[in-house]
């Protein structure tokens, strides 16, 4: 039955046998006619028969070659056919896996603001796997990796939170924790003092903005930082190791603030540093660090100790207006172009001892106590004079004795 309602029949087998019998009849009879009148057997007939012979294999040859051009065409439109439907069934799997993988990159992000810090930590590592799997989804991962970083983090220190607060805190803690791994292990893992990248490096077309970012106790030693990395109004909550990392690209560490002890012994610095209007509040080691571009230090406050023993500065030092409350060291420091301290304010110790300054040191309006034993760039005579009252640092003791520091003549 059609889809018009009309029946149709199959056809019947005898039908296929009729047509047989009649097309032989046919052939029987032609044959017939030929013999009766061609068949005398004289040369003429011969010749004739011949010529009808040929004709008929001409013909039947003709039919052959259509019919083999028309299976061919059949072939043809086949083959044809049969790449069409490949090409569409390829379509239709890469539309279901695209639409997978968003699936599951959606799910994830989702699971990030779970209430439970399991269910996130899960939503971290899926993502892991999901970026390891199809690198096309690694830029957005890494953005929401950087994003989650970036969201406001709550301090014990301040907050007051009661038992369950403080639970969730070093929950959520955790999570950040393994956030800053998992960046350390596919962001800063590029190929490292003459040593391959990582297997598991997802290439320097990402962005990692931390800006604002608080991270806790982060380790980086040993690590190629990304080119792409920024720390501007960073907060680092506990100790920070950058021990013999390499700074690939300008390093971005403007108005951050060092809550613990920040290491960059050993650091490589291979275009501009910037920590203007940083804050060090303990210890700021940089020792046999090497600044290959410039390195801005304004207004940075160094509450703790600073060394910079050791330090090569290859491009120009800049210091203004930088606070050292603890010791100031910068023995064996190398500056090659004009490092400027103008305006600085040393509250501790400051030791220039075995310090290279191969362009001049600008030492001009600033400050230091004169309760201290100083030692000055060699080859300086520095005169540390009595400094006015209006020119003592903000909130200074004004029972301690301070001086401001200029240059005389040898």
């Amino acid at each position: 039955m059609t889809e018009d309602g009309v029946a149709l029949r199959p056809l019947p087998a005898s039908s296929v046998w009729w047509v047989l019998g009649g097309l032989l009849g046919v052939a029987a009879v032609v044959t017939a006619v030929l013999l009766l009148v061609f068949g005398d057997g004289t040369e003429s007939d011969k010749v004739r028969l011949e010529a009808i012979r040929l004709a008929g294999t001409i013909v039947l040859g003709t039919g052959g070659g259509a019919a083999l051009f028309v299976a061919l065409r059949r072939q043809r439109t086949t083959e044809l056919d049969l790449v069409h439907k490949l090409a569409e069934a390829k379509t239709t799997q890469h539309d279901a896996e695209q639409r997978r993988v968003t699936e599951l990159y959606t799910a994830a992000v989702e699971q990030l603001g779970h209430d439970r810090a399991a269910v996130r930590l899960g939503a971290l590592y899926a993502l892991q796997r999901l970026g390891q799997d199809y690198p096309e989804q690694r830029r957005p991962i890494v953005n929401v990796w950087c994003a989650y970083l970036r969201m406001s983090f709550r301090d014990p220190a301040t907050d007051g939170l009661d038992e369950q607060g403080s639970l969730e805190w070093r929950q959520e803690r955790e999570v950040r924790v393994t956030l800053q791994r998992l960046l350390r292990e596919h962001v800063h893992s590029g190929p490292y003092r003459e040593k391959p990248a990582s297997p598991r490096f997802w290439g320097d077309e990402l962005d990692i903005d931390l800006t604002g970012a608080t991270l806790h106790e982060l380790d980086l030693d040993a690590c190629r930082i990304h080119p792409s990395t920024t720390f501007t109004h960073a907060t680092f909550a506990g100790n920070s190791r950058f021990g013999s990392a390499t700074f690939a690209g300008d390093a971005w560490f403007a108005e951050a603030t060092f809550a613990g002890h920040a290491w960059f012994n050993g650091t490589v610095f291979t275009r501009s540093a910037w920590f203007g209007e940083a804050t060090f509040t303990s210890e700021a080691s940089f020792a046999q660090a090497t600044v290959s571009g410039a390195s801005s230090f304004i207004k940075a406050t160094f509450s703790g100790s600073a060394y910079f023993d050791d330090t090569t500065f290859i491009d120009t030092a800049v210091f203004e207006e930088a606070v050292f409350t603890g010791v100031a060291w910068f023995r064996n420091a190398t500056f090659t172009k004009v490092a400027t301290f103008a305006m600085a304010t040393f509250t501790g110790p400051v030791l220039f001892r075995d310090t290279t300054f191969e362009n001049g040191i600008a030492l001009h309006s600033a400050r230091a106590r004169c309760d201290h034993k100083h030692q000055w760039p060699a080859g300086w005579s520095c005169e540390l004079v009595s400094a006015a009252r209006e020119g003592m640092p903000a909130g200074a003791d004004p029972d301690m004795s301070w001086g401001r520091l200029q240059p005389v003549p040898a």
